[in-house]
């Protein structure tokens, strides 16, 4: 437990004083600002049946494909390519105890990053809102919606090291996370538009198409409804995705 927090606090100042965190940031709050920006000039032109928060958060897959990662590509991918990962390996902490600080660091970064979205609401809502209106900064929804991104942020963290733990570079690790978490994100709702009530053969495909809905993650935990379906799948993910980035780091031994 020890060599795992000194690897944490290690991994956490290495990402503060990393510039590409700090561009990374930026693009991020820049992207978010831009399309909360735009959710609420559409719901000025004309009422929606939707608040800015959710037409914001209904597109949370923007900055999950764009800038998880690269976020994570350099946890693992760097280390390869500049050499210092076998001296890492030699020191007495343990591989799993490694993977976990790195995985700890980028998700706390992740959550970090998201937690810096939540001033725009409130500036917005401050400058613009009413005392007993606060449908501008919608805060059940947005704490429900941040509660799934965290929650979710552990598998697709998790898929990001993995794939920084196959390749030496950088731009490879992040295409292959790009990949991996646009195809997650898209199974689901790909499986729920398939006819499986009408076609009987595709009946074995209802049970993962209830278990794989992104968005309809996204919807109930924005409303307040917590399924343990969800929390299973992405602690279970989680844990198998660092299981294998372990193995993949034992390898390279």
């Amino acid at each position: 437990m020890r060599h795992f927090k000194t690897l944490l606090f290690h991994e956490l100042k290495l990402a503060v004083y990393s510039w590409n965190t700090w561009a990374t940031a930026g693009l991020f709050l820049t992207l978010m600002g831009t399309i909360y920006w735009f959710a609420l000039l559409e719901c000025s032109r004309s009422p929606q049946p939707w608040t800015p928060v959710e037409g914001t958060f209904k597109l949370f897959w923007l900055p999950l494909l764009c800038i998880l990662p690269l976020l994570t590509m350099r946890s693992f991918s760097e280390e390869r390519r500049a050499g210092t990962l076998s001296s890492l390996l030699t020191t007495p902490a343990s591989i799993a105890a490694i993977v976990w600080a790195k995985f700890l660091a980028a998700w706390i970064t992740w959550v970090t990053f998201w937690l810096g979205f939540i001033p725009f609401t409130m500036l917005v809502n401050l400058r613009l809102g009413s005392v007993n209106e606060q449908r501008l900064s919608d805060p059940t929804v947005l704490i429900g919606a941040l509660s799934f991104i965290f929650m979710s942020g552990l598998l697709h963290v998790a898929i990001g090291i993995l794939c920084s733990c196959l390749t030496r570079s950088s731009a490879l690790a992040a295409l292959l996370t790009f990949i991996t978490l646009l195809g997650l994100t898209a199974a689901g709702g790909a499986l729920e538009s398939l006819p499986i009530e009408s076609w009987t053969w595709l009946g074995w495909l209802r049970e993962p198409a209830s278990h794989l809905r992104t968005f309809g993650h996204l919807q109930d935990f924005a409303a307040g409804v917590i399924d343990s379906r969800p929390l299973v799948l992405y602690i279970t993910g989680n844990l198998l995705c660092l299981g294998l980035a372990i193995l993949a780091v034992e390898g390279q031994e």
